[in-house]
């Protein structure tokens, strides 16, 4: 009941859903927790990360956070966890979209990169190398997809002016 409540309200707040993208990328949003868990759990064996270092982790964690939570405002009404367009889309370039196409990405690259340090758990290296940062890729290249297709050539100027996910010229 709640999620139609709320699906009904993201449509008077953004028009109606053009075009949805599905497969593996669409289902990125349900194993955000995995980490988390794995961090908490600490299984398997963990570096010894000197204790300045582990604060650097931490720090490039909450700024990670911040910068996600950043994009996140910035794209208002537009975010959602189902990647899709809707009828009144309009391609956000502003903030941290003119840093880099995907800041939520970004910055939650960032912060587990920062958990990574922090924790020297090896499972959540190998975890963030081999499972988050491929999903990442993988979901921010299902919104390119349908970001192209909604916006054609304005998008395709934004591709050519704003990296992906890192911010390097």
């Amino acid at each position: 009941m709640s999620a139609q409540i709320a699906h009904r309200r993201a449509l008077t707040r953004r028009g109606a859903t053009l075009r949805t993208a599905g497969g593996l990328a669409s289902l990125v949003p349900y194993f955000f927790w995995v980490p988390y868990v794995v961090i908490g759990l600490r299984p398997g064996p963990e570096l010894a990360v000197p204790e300045a270092l582990r604060w650097l982790g931490v720090t490039l964690a909450a700024g990670g956070v911040a910068f996600s939570l950043w994009s996140i405002v910035t794209l208002g009404r537009h975010y959602d966890l189902v990647l899709e367009v809707h009828q009144d889309h309009e391609l956000v370039r502003r903030g941290p979209y003119a840093l880099v196409r995907h800041p939520v990405y970004t910055g939650l690259g960032l912060h587990f990169a920062g958990a990574c340090l922090a924790t020297g758990n090896l499972v959540l290296i190998a975890g963030t190398l081999l499972a988050s940062y491929p999903a990442f890729y993988l979901r921010a290249r299902a919104e390119e997809r349908l970001l192209r297709d909604r916006f054609g050539v304005e998008y395709e100027k934004y591709a050519r002016e704003v990296p992906m996910l890192v911010p390097l010229p």
